[in-house]
This record gives C-alpha cells, structure tokens and sequence, in this order.
C-alpha cells in the first residue's frame, strides 16, 4: 500500500524527537529540516517516543502529535499546536530524530515504527535499518573503508588487540551511545598494565558488555571530517577540530567546526558507502572519517555540521531531496 497526500493535496511529515526543552535550538537539526519542509507546503507535527502507542484492534500504531508552524524564517518563531491522537498512516513520511540512547526502549519505538511502514509510509530512516545498524559497529560492514577493529566483551582478545594491531594504543568505544560519551583512549606509554586491566574490566562489567577497539589515529588532533548524504549523495562536509590536546572531536566537547573541501578519494568513500546504504532504507547519514577511513557511521539522528562561515540554505536542499524522494513514490 502506497502512502498518499492527505487533504488538500497536503504531504504530512511526523518528527519523533526529544522533548523539545531539551534540544541544542543552536544546533539541531531536526527543527530546521521541518522548517524547510514547511516552506516546500508541507505540513509537520512532532511527537516523542513515548506518545506512540498501538492498540491492537488498529492496523497500525498511533501518536498524540502537535502540528509545527513557524512565523517567520527562524527556529525561534516556532509556534506548537494542540496535541492530537493520529494513525501513523495519517502521515505521508516520519522521521526517526530521537537521538541515543540505543536501548530497549529504542528498539521498541522501531517496532511500532514499522507498523506504518506496512502501511505505506515512509520512514527515515527506515526502522529496520535503525535495528539492524548500529552506529560503531555498522563500519565492520565495510571493511576496505575502516581501520581494522575488534568487538569483545573479553578482557584478554582486548588486550590482545591492543598489543597487536593497535601497537599499544587504541582507542575504546561503547556501542549505544553517542557524541564521544564513553570513549576512551588505552595507551601503552601512559598507562601501566593494572590500570588498563581495571579499565577494560570496568567497561565491559567484567566481561558481560561488548566495546569496540580499534587503533588510535593521531591525525584525529588534524580533525575529524564530518560528511552528511542525503539519498545517497553527499550534500555536506565540515572538519570538526579537537582543541586543547583534546583527542574528541566533538562539538560537546568543544571542537571547532571549519569548512572543509573533499577529495576525489573522499567522495569515492562516502558516495560508495551511502550507496550501499541507501538499498536497506537509510536516506540520511552522517559519516565521520579520520585520516581518509570511516570512523563512525552516524543514521540514528545525524546532525548535518557546517562552518560557522557557511551560509549555504542545506536544509532546504534536504527538504527539496526528501520532497523529490516522496513524489516520485507517490507517483508510483
């Protein structure tokens, strides 16, 4: 069953998002992708997580959502409508924006996600990529784009990695979080044996959570470039500065963003990759690459970067890909 526009010849989009307090307005991407939407003629609303809902005897799950307006060309102009109960069928696209933790409740939102999914609708990213790619592991899917790693709850393979392909300094990732939040960086030169022992041991809960190791790259200190595709096809790119000897390249954790121009290898990398991506649902993505490898690949709520200098209208040239991507399967 194909999604349809609703009255008025009207295309809806959803936004399930954190509550709205709680987002960086400086920073986040959601509301301007909304915004630019809603300059397209489309209509918005906006939900949480936790107003989705199904009940059994409907075809498919619910929410309780408020419509989004905006008075004039600014996030700050956001006026939100009465909630209102509504099938996710209702909305022509919805758009998976709450950001990680990837946990159960997560996972569960997905489900009901996919309810509407057999209904036509389209979702980005689509739910079951969000089940299926998780955002550090999601790399070992390519491996001639990343630098090798390991993934283990085991103290002893860990240690093994960082000895062996890390040369003694490696780099140790949590799997369900986000924005640098749990990473840490082993080194042979620094630590004694004990204390990356008590780490490793302290990580993984003594050996019953996963963490990925792969080698440190110091040209991390160079930065980290940061490049955002939309249906497959690369729209923007930035560098994300570490400062003060920090080793995150993380605007929490105060890196600069800076423009940045790609080389011909880069976009071979992202194009390639996006691709891939692309033939299991993924239509927004954001990619962090360090010394021309992947790093991380960002699709459960990718934030696109850019210079403070940079003044190009990228929301509206997502919203106008996104407007594309539906017509044409409306067309269908």
């Amino acid at each position: 069953m194909q999604a349809k526009e609703n009255a008025m010849g009207k295309i809806h989009h959803l936004f399930v998002i954190d509550p709205i307090e709680s987002l960086n307005i400086k920073l986040d991407s959601s509301l301007r992708m909304a915004r630019a939407l809603r300059n397209l003629g489309h209509e918005v609303s906006v939900c949480e997580a936790t107003q989705i809902e199904w009940l059994s005897r409907e075809v498919c799950a619910s929410c309780v959502a408020s419509e989004l307006r905006f008075e004039q060309h600014s996030i700050e102009s956001m006026r939100i409508g009465p909630a209102q109960r509504r099938r996710l069928d209702f909305y022509t696209a919805i758009h998976m924006r709450k950001d990680p933790p990837y946990d159960m409740s997560y996972i569960a939102c997905t489900w009901l996600l996919d309810s509407a999914v057999t209904r036509g609708v389209r979702v980005f990213n689509s739910p079951s990529a969000l089940r299926n790619y998780n955002e550090k592991l999601s790399i070992f899917r390519f491996p001639d784009a990343t630098r090798d790693g390991l993934v283990s709850s085991q103290v002893e393979p860990l240690l093994a990695f960082l000895d062996g392909p890390a040369a003694g300094d490696a780099i140790l990732k949590p799997l369900t979080l986000f924005g640098g939040r749990g990473v840490l960086r082993l080194n042979r030169q620094l630590m004694s044996d004990d204390q990356i022992k008590h780490i490793l041991l302290e990580e993984t809960h003594h050996g019953q959570d996963l963490r990925l190791i792969q080698a440190f790259d110091s040209r991390i200190f160079e930065g980290e470039v940061r490049a955002f595709t939309v249906g497959g096809e690369a729209l923007g790119w930035c560098i994300k500065r570490p400062q003060g000897g920090n080793f995150l390249a993380n605007t929490r954790s105060g890196a600069t963003l800076e423009a940045y121009t790609p080389s011909a290898a880069d976009l071979a990398l992202v194009k390639n990759v996006a691709g891939e991506l692309m033939k299991d649902g993924v239509f927004l993505v954001g990619f962090d690459i360090i010394g021309g490898f992947v790093s991380e690949i960002n699709i459960t709520s990718p934030r696109l970067l850019h210079a403070v200098a940079d003044t190009r209208d990228y929301y509206q040239e997502i919203a106008q890909r996104i407007d594309e991507s539906l017509k044409r399967r409306l067309a269908v």
